[in-house]
């Protein structure tokens, strides 16, 4: 925890049309958080919502003091929004299905970008977990529309020089040896008898 008024974390949770699971994932982070004693703000990024939203962020800010709601410019952009006005001097981008089972692996990304063991850390579908000061710009301008674009996004920082690691594993391996590539007759050939 930080002995002065700096914020030590922002979670930025981007939504649209999560009205059945925000709630949830939003009072089992704050209490999550809470509990291990950080300074945090939580910021709930709309990135175009069309159901019931809104009201349930109404409904939770008196007893979550920390959220703050945005507006990204269209849908995708949430992270990109976040990240801009994010004050925390880690960032974690949350999926808004974001499980119990995985906030022992968010804490423990959290405290290694914190150490400065890595530069950005990828539980993909769960969450991302970034130094602002150093990977802010790696956020400016991204789309993170579901899996694969996390994907690509990790292994573009990882050619950048970012120390990365997804699901556990150091992105620049994967850059620096991609898998093997087979031939279209290797892929397709009819595997031999014995």
């Amino acid at each position: 925890m930080s002995s002065d008024n700096r914020l030590d974390l922002t979670v930025i949770i981007p939504f649209a049309d999560d009205e059945e699971v925000l709630g949830g994932v939003l009072r089992r982070l704050a209490g999550f958080l809470r509990t291990a004693g950080s300074l945090f703000e939580i910021l709930a990024v709309d990135e175009d919502s069309g159901d019931n939203s809104h009201a349930v962020l109404a409904i939770l800010r008196p007893e979550l003091p920390e959220l703050r709601v945005l507006h990204a410019p269209t849908r995708g952009r949430g992270a990109e929004t976040g990240a801009a006005r994010a004050q925390g001097g880690v960032m974690a981008v949350v999926s808004s299905n974001l499980t119990e089972a995985a906030l022992p692996a968010l804490a423990a990304a959290i405290a290694r970008v914190t150490e400065g063991a890595s530069d950005l850390e990828f539980s993909i579908g769960q969450f991302i977990v970034a130094h602002r000061g150093r990977s802010l710009d790696a956020f400016h301008g991204v789309r993170l529309a579901g899996e694969p674009s996390q994907r690509r996004l990790a292994k573009q920082l990882a050619a950048r020089g970012f120390r990365v690691k997804v699901d556990g594993v150091t992105a620049q391996a994967m850059v620096a040896s991609p898998p093997a590539r087979r031939s279209w007759r290797e892929m397709f050939a009819a595997p031999r008898r014995a």
